[in-house]
């Protein structure tokens, strides 16, 4: 049992665009994006893909040391206040076609596996309304709540864009975690949401009355619709084809190795496995762990000898070779070229 569940948790994933929003605002608040990211071992190229599955592990690691920098105890609702429909990609473009608010409440519990795989949506009707329900399957404590928090009041912010004037949107939100024991973090909830926000209750959830539901959209296209419907259900089945066992070894190896190249049984703990059940299994798609590994730390490395200044000795630590001359012997072998060398081709300096 605990082997799936940590299975289920590394393989957890949130689009690049959610991510792509996240720095935007964190470079707005003065906080040094580069350093997060390699901290993370995110790939900063790697999140020109809007689409490409950024591993919940690697998100925890900036949480955590954008928590370290930065007094902000709001940052999930912070990074919803300025929420666009680009943001969602496909999804967001989906529901400015809805000829109504229960329709985009429809596109969104069917398609939000676009956005992420991390949490569930579900609408429940109740007298006088529906409540939209969202559970966090992922992470530990800290990102479920600023997670739950972004994703209910970017909900929230959506909906106001699409339904402009309503003043009754939501007419409640809940939240499974505890009040904030500030009485100013507690009037920050109310004055983001417009309505009474209560905690400690079962689930996540934001309360629409039926007149919301039944509001009829400005940019409603039915043509439209059907088109990005179409597209949107392809994208799902290429999701739910899901990620190869190759592909998820790279991303944990990309999400551990800032603290030194991680051993072979490391991250066959986290997808639920031995050392030797990884080895097999890799072997049977004519892959190596060794071979993985060093795809990474390659990729890595021509990065930081590009964009950066760090001194090679720097690099190789960060990449977990033992000496210098263990990455210089390694490199040249990979590329024909020291990293020095490298460097002075792509950059100009030594």
């Amino acid at each position: 049992m605990a082997r799936t569940a940590a299975k289920e948790t590394a393989l957890k994933w949130i689009s690049a665009r959610h991510l792509q929003h996240f720095i935007a605002q964190a470079e707005t608040a003065g906080v040094n994006i580069d350093d997060l990211l390699d901290e993370a071992g995110v790939v900063r190229e790697r999140l020109r893909d809007p689409d490409y599955p950024v591993p919940v592990s690697a998100i925890e690691l900036m949480l955590a040391s954008v928590t370290r920098q930065r007094d902000e105890p709001l940052l999930g609702l912070y990074m919803a206040r300025n929420i666009q429909p680009a943001a969602l990609g496909p999804l967001g473009y989906l529901a400015q076609t809805c000829a109504s608010f229960a329709d985009v409440l429809d596109v969104i519990t069917r398609y939000s596996g676009l956005l992420s795989n991390i949490g569930r949506t579900s609408v429940q009707h109740i007298p006088g309304g529906a409540e939209v329900r969202w559970d966090c399957l992922a992470g530990g404590r800290l990102f479920r709540q600023q997670a739950t928090e972004y994703v209910l009041g970017s909900f929230v912010v959506m909906g106001r864009l699409l339904i402009p004037g309503r003043q009754d949107l939501p007419v409640a939100v809940s939240f499974p975690h505890p009040r904030p024991a500030s009485t100013e973090l507690a009037r920050a909830y109310i004055a983001f949401f417009k309505c009474p926000v209560y905690f400690d209750r079962p689930y996540a959830a934001v309360t629409l009355p039926l007149r919301a539901l039944q509001a009829r959209l400005r940019h409603g296209d039915a043509f439209m619709k059907d088109l990005l419907e179409r597209h949107a259900a392809n994208l799902l089945r290429q999701r739910a084809a899901g990620s190869s066992l190759e592909d998820e070894v790279r991303h944990l190896i990309r999400a551990l190795i800032a603290d030194g190249a991680p051993a072979k049984e490391t991250v066959a703990a986290q997808l639920g496995m031995s050392g030797r059940s990884l080895h097999r299994r890799l072997k049977e798609s004519r892959h190596s762990y060794r071979e993985l590994l060093d795809e990474v730390r390659l990729e890595i490395a021509i990065r930081d000898l590009r964009d950066t200044r760090d001194a090679i000795a720097e690099i190789a630590g960060r990449l977990g070779f033992s000496t210098h001359q263990a990455f210089l012997r390694w490199f040249k072998h990979s590329t024909g070229n020291t990293p020095g060398e490298y460097r002075q081709q792509e950059t100009g300096t030594p």
